[in-house]
């Protein structure tokens, strides 16, 4: 009788110990700057194309606070960036990136417009600036994540332009938009960079977010490849509802981009509200 109540009060403080744990983990999660607005996103790649797929939850911790579409950078009709995690940290970092950008571009291509400038920015260069402005933070990081999805040409067509010569800057720029629509093959280009700028390039597809767990179970399970665009929309949209389901600091609908040579279609999917 003595032992049987020694072995029930050895089992009462194990109980209340593993209780106190499961306590402490679940605080530790909702304290969790990068997941505490929620959201998450998923990129995948096809033949020719790709597709950036974002949710609109917008919450503090479990509590929902509005339903719009998570914060995108259309840097051009071939390169997108959208980032998910604290949104202080998201805005400051959009913005620090939308101006690096810019001036950048400015260097390199005087005497063009701007939808000829904006061309100009390549998914690799993208995902460098973008590591630079975050390591330069390393000091103090921002809970943001930033996942680069774009098309880059296999050739350019020709040399870099000069930033001396407008008019041969021009020129140049001019024959190399002629050469993308006629014969340039595009690839698409994946990359997620971490709090600190650490890039990860994937040839297939990457997920970022609350629930980036639950995506690539369901983007390993679903993605093929050499996708069409069609096919790739809609495997893209099931994986990514899939995972939303899943998690409760994610999902309220879903904003899927389709990136292709001729521009960016943006699709509105449903999901549930719960």
């Amino acid at each position: 009788m003595i032992l049987a109540m020694k072995e029930l009060k050895t089992l009462v403080i194990w109980a209340w110990l593993l209780h106190l744990c499961f306590i402490a983990s679940g605080a530790l999660a909702q304290q969790d700057p990068s997941t505490m607005n929620g959201g998450s996103m998923m990129a995948m790649a096809g033949r020719d194309c790709a597709v950036l797929a974002v949710d609109k939850r917008f919450g503090s911790g479990p509590q929902m606070v509005t339903v719009a579409p998570r914060r995108c950078l259309v840097v051009n009709s071939k390169l997108m960036v959208s980032f998910t995690g604290l949104d202080g940290d998201v805005q400051t970092i959009a913005e620090e990136l939308s101006i690096t950008a810019s001036n950048k571009i400015s260097r390199e291509t005087n005497g063009l417009d701007a939808i000829e400038r904006r061309s100009i920015m390549t998914p690799r260069a993208m995902a460098t600036i973008t590591s630079h402005v975050l390591y330069s933070k390393r000091s103090s990081p921002s809970f943001c994540e930033p996942l680069i999805v774009g098309l880059e040409a296999n050739d350019l067509g020709g040399s870099r332009p000069s930033p001396n010569n407008s008019d041969t800057t021009k020129s140049k720029v001019m024959q190399r938009m002629i050469n993308e629509r006629r014969k340039i093959k595009y690839k698409p280009f994946i990359c997620l960079s971490d709090m600190i700028g650490a890039q990860t390039t994937s040839r297939d597809f990457a997920c970022a977010g609350a629930a980036s767990k639950s995506m690539y179970g369901t983007a390993e399970a679903m993605w093929q490849p050499g996708m069409s665009k069609d096919q790739l929309v809609q495997v893209c949209g099931r994986a990514f509802l899939s995972a939303m389901e899943r998690d409760c600091l994610s999902g309220y609908g879903a904003i899927i981009y389709l990136i292709t040579p001729d521009g960016i279609e943006e699709y509105d999917l449903m999901c549930r509200n719960d």
